[in-house]
């Protein structure tokens, strides 16, 4: 998961700059430096509590800067300042997910010595976190907030299922997916945006030319792929033809986004399939077809985010109600939520070889009854 955010990405990092909001970019600052050393980092996700503990002395500073940023964007009730433009350079967001392996080493350390509060305040920094990033405007970020949340849900399994967790905990917890769950789905105003992002694209290739918009990245592979020579003395007709390519199967994308995951599978096919066929003709759209490539699967990481929440959801709602509140079809797969009830807790799952989420009973006297 951790490499796979990087991977994504690359393809939504193709400008050379842009403008971003002033507390997310606070925030990035402070775990900046770590974008060269993320072999320090990779300490975190192991078991060498010595060195962990090493690492959490030195980033405490970092990691209460960045608290205290998020305590204050918290408090306030004025509209949040957007990101205008923004796809931002190569390695914007590394130190966003940093901060989060941070916050999860002191959350998984404050647990293994019995500071179940610790942990608790750990989560919910990193959901405020991946509220800002997800409400920036930002295709990139979004991707981010959508693989934190997938992350820190075994953080929250973790903390569920230490003996020293409250029913308090339990509270706290299900009110963070239940706000989540129930807001809905943003897709379309995601791709909406996305898609002004890309037209804009085209026109700032057009009027400042490769060297001022394109990253580094992607001129490397236009030159690997020969197609350098030939954009940069393209034609205003083949930067339109490439525009036009990628503003139809957005349109088309941004329609789909009123079906739930599964049901837009199949138009998603089609559409990657017309791409493929395109590649290595004369007329290839080639920034169209980078623009466009990873569009399914960050569609599809969205409703496993989406589906991650509604388990833990449904399972905290049985546990702390004694009822599923909603007959629930999963966005993912269009199957029905499964909801076992076992001796000492509840587990939800949405298919096979998906690890359910288990919430145990905390000062339940008698299982609940599930209608």
């Amino acid at each position: 998961m951790y490499l796979y955010c990087f991977i994504v990405f690359f393809a939504f990092s193709i400008f050379a700059g842009s403008v971003y909001g002033e507390t997310l970019e606070a925030i990035r600052q402070q775990f900046e430096i770590y974008q060269r050393y993320s072999g320090e980092m990779e300490v975190l996700l192991t078991d060498n509590v010595k060195e962990i503990d090493n690492v959490l002395k030195r980033t405490e500073t970092k990691r209460l800067t960045v608290r205290k940023e998020l305590d204050e964007v918290q408090s306030v009730t004025k509209p949040k300042k957007g990101l205008p433009f923004p796809l931002f350079f190569e390695g914007y967001a590394a130190p966003f997910i940093h901060y989060v392996t941070v916050e999860r080493a002191f959350a998984k350390r404050s647990l293994q010595q019995d500071k179940s509060d610790d942990t608790m305040q750990s989560i919910q920094y990193v959901y405020y976190l991946a509220d800002e990033l997800s409400e920036s405007g930002s295709l990139e970020l979004r991707t981010v907030a959508a693989l934190i949340r997938l992350q820190i849900l075994e953080t929250v399994q973790s903390l569920l299922s230490n003996p020293f967790c409250r029913h308090e905990h339990h509270e706290l917890l299900y009110k963070i997916f239940d706000d989540r769950v129930n807001r809905g789905t943003t897709d379309k105003i995601i791709w909406t945006r996305y898609r002004e992002e890309g037209k804009r694209f085209f026109e700032e290739v057009a009027r400042n030319g490769f060297d001022k918009t394109v990253a580094p990245s992607l001129l490397k592979e236009l030159q690997d792929r020969h197609a350098f020579d030939e954009y940069e003395k393209a034609t205003v007709e083949r930067f339109s033809h490439d525009q036009s390519v990628f503003l139809r199967v957005m349109e088309a994308i941004i329609e789909s986004c009123t079906l739930p995951f599964y049901q837009r599978q199949p138009a998603l096919r089609q559409l990657n399939k017309e791409l493929r066929e395109r590649q290595g003709t004369t007329t290839e759209p080639v920034f169209a077809i980078v623009l466009l490539r990873d569009v399914t699967e960050s569609m599809r990481l969205f409703a496993q985010e989406q589906s991650g929440n509604e388990m833990a959801y449904l399972a905290l709602s049985v546990s702390l109600h004694g009822r599923n509140r909603r007959k629930t079809i999963n966005y993912l797969t269009g199957n029905e939520y499964e909801i076992r009830l076992i001796t000492d807790g509840v587990m939800c799952t949405y298919k096979e070889n998906v690890k359910p989420f288990y919430v145990p009973y905390r000062k339940i006297t008698s299982l609940p009854f599930v209608q």
